[in-house]
């Protein structure tokens, strides 16, 4: 061998040793970087980066947002959730609020119960960015929470004069049951509707001549019920006579509301064009709007007060918690929990910005 080829294959090797150490020193410097420091307890970018990954992967409606700033603030939030649920750990621990193995194997088998396998469980939670160890941690701190939430709420109550008060309080507004229609109906539906075919005159001229068949039945005496049973594809309620049960006035389609509610008990209209096909309707029974007796909300009224005089008590646990907790940003992605001064990542921060301490994986 030359020694030209000899020291070209060692500069060679010697830009790849640079390259690898440089790709190392960015995973332990960026990737394991500490974000946030709440009295010692930290939150590295690898933790944002996994949940922030798992809301992504769970975002099947686009409803996550794209642009810059407002990822920034959704990561901001990640963040300060961070903060809180390792305040909360934190408080499990010395107050000796403990989760068990069992109560975790629970949950664990709960949430592969529906899964083929335990293979088929753990390729799921890959495909979400997560793994096992992170679900077991993240159930983990959930029932601590849990737990740390009964505990601190334990107190709460609600007098009979409260709820007697907010019901007198509301009872024209929350408790007002508006004018409801009982309903029956026979729908032939648009062809594109049922198997998402392309929308076409004559699949619209089929389903006309198919209700104005019904129709027809129904003006020479035949039964209502036994023709959606036959006709209708609304199998949902063709199987129980074409019955809707109860409407009030809004709660259907514009076209079909319109129709219901110029109804006479017992009458049917003629056919009603909706976006989904073309209906016959039937009015069946009729009920005038009323305010629910007191005796019948008492109990969901208690529950209501109750729960938000524990959200009250949990929330000013929470910031009891943030209050005296000398929290740091070390990001441009800052959180609000507190307004502090961020901290440089290099000069006055260094430990803080560089920890590798054990990460969730």
């Amino acid at each position: 061998m030359s020694k030209k080829l000899k020291r070209n294959i060692f500069i060679v090797g010697a830009v790849v040793v640079v390259l690898v150490i440089s790709a190392l020193v960015y995973f332990f410097v960026f990737y394991n970087k500490t974000v946030a420091v709440a009295d010692g307890i930290k939150v590295n970018q690898k933790e944002v980066d996994v949940y922030m990954n798992f809301l992504k992967t769970q975002d099947t409606g686009g409803e996550l947002p794209t642009d810059e700033e407002e990822l920034k603030s959704l990561e901001a939030n990640i963040i300060d959730s961070l903060i809180v649920m390792k305040l909360l750990d934190n408080y499990a621990g010395e107050n000796d609020i403990e989760v068990t193995s069992e109560e975790i194997d629970e949950q664990m088998q709960t949430a592969s119960a529906n899964y083929p396998s335990e293979e088929d469980f753990e390729n799921d939670l890959k495909s979400m960015g997560i793994s096992k160890k992170f679900l077991e941690d993240y159930l983990r701190s959930q029932l601590s929470s849990s737990k740390i939430y009964n505990t601190v709420t334990a107190d709460a109550s609600v007098t009979d004069d409260e709820v007697r008060q907010y019901y007198d309080d509301n009872k024209s507004t929350q408790f007002l049951v508006p004018a409801r229609v009982e309903a029956s109906h026979i729908l032939a539906m648009f062809p594109w509707i049922k198997d998402g075919s392309e929308e076409t005159q004559e699949g619209r001229d089929e389903t006309l001549a198919k209700i104005e068949i019904v129709q027809e039945k129904l003006r020479e005496g035949e039964d209502f019920a036994d023709l959606a049973n036959q006709y209708s594809d609304d199998t949902t309620s063709a199987e129980n006579g074409g019955e809707l049960g109860f409407i009030s006035e809004g709660q259907m389609v514009e076209e079909f509301d319109k129709a219901l509610f110029a109804l006479d008990v017992g009458e049917v209209s003629g056919i009603v064009e909706t976006e989904y096909g073309f209906h016959i309707i039937k009015a069946t029974d009729y009920e005038k709007e009323y305010i629910q007796k007191f005796s019948e909300v008492k109990e969901a009224i208690g529950t209501y007060l109750l729960n938000l005089d524990k959200m009250e008590i949990w929330e000013n646990f929470i910031y009891s918690l943030i209050e005296k907790t000398d929290i740091k940003y070390f990001t441009d992605v800052e959180g609000t929990l507190k307004s502090t001064e961020t901290g440089t990542e290099t000069e006055n921060n260094t430990d803080a910005d560089t920890g590798t301490e054990e990460e969730s994986e």
